[in-house]
């Protein structure tokens, strides 16, 4: 048992705080699966209010699903290490933890840098990514011709920079409105989705950002206060 109650009370923080981590990705987790695996809940609870069913996209809310699943599966993870390394004092778990924090730490701060000293590169990089694995492989798989109908259809979208892309394969997809009209590309409308949203993401990150950074302090810390009590013993 750590020593102080200073560091107690630091212990019990972070326990505290990763088991609401944990608990809020068991919910994310939890609901998401189910509600991909059984929407009639969902309409069904809808129904009961004022809220107009008919006018929700399937496909709109199968990726918010996806989402809500990579979001909440770190949580679980994080909050696993957290709790257990907190109420065992675990050197290992608690070292763990810290290192996981740390590198999903970077990633965002090297993404954030990469984002604005290389926009340009990185949107052409999107288009030519999207042109290259998905565009090209509409016709030949399956799961890529899905996908990308849903996107197409959900979006308003065609190809990754417009319909041209698809002029060298023949013909139009189904899910393009391109006899009607030029359709701007699906790569362009995600990138400049991202792009006009930008204010809320850049919250989003810099909330997430000073919770990992308070999560590192707390793991440092508590190290430090079970090394000094084994070292006492």
């Amino acid at each position: 048992m750590v020593a102080g109650c200073g560091n107690k009370c630091v212990k019990y923080i972070f326990w505290v705080i990763n088991f609401l981590f944990f608990i809020l990705g068991l919910l994310l987790v939890g609901v998401a699966v189910w509600l991909i695996f059984d929407k009639s809940m969902l309409f069904s609870l809808l129904s009961s209010t004022s809220f107009n069913t008919s006018s929700i996209d399937i496909d709109q809310l199968n990726y918010m699903l996806y989402v809500a699943i990579g979001i909440g599966a770190p949580l679980i993870i994080l909050g696993f290490f957290g709790c257990c390394g907190s109420c065992c004092e675990s050197l290992c778990a608690i070292g763990l933890y810290f290192f996981l924090v740390l590198v999903l730490f970077v990633v965002e701060i090297v993404a954030i840098i990469l984002y604005f000293s290389q926009k340009t590169f990185l949107q052409e990089k999107f288009t030519t990514i999207w042109r290259d694995e998905l565009v090209s492989k509409y016709t030949t798989q399956t799961q890529v011709k899905t996908f990308l109908d849903q996107v197409q259809t959900s979006l308003s979208c065609c190809g990754a920079s417009g319909c041209t892309d698809y002029v060298q394969y023949g013909s139009f997809p189904t899910s393009c409105s391109c006899a009607t009209i030029q359709q701007s590309g699906c790569a362009t409308v995600i990138w400049n989705l991202i792009s006009n949203n930008l204010i809320y993401v850049g919250f989003v990150f810099i909330i997430i950002l000073f919770v990992e950074l308070f999560a590192m302090i707390l793991s440092c810390i508590i190290i430090g206060a079970v090394r000094e009590t084994r070292r006492g013993e």
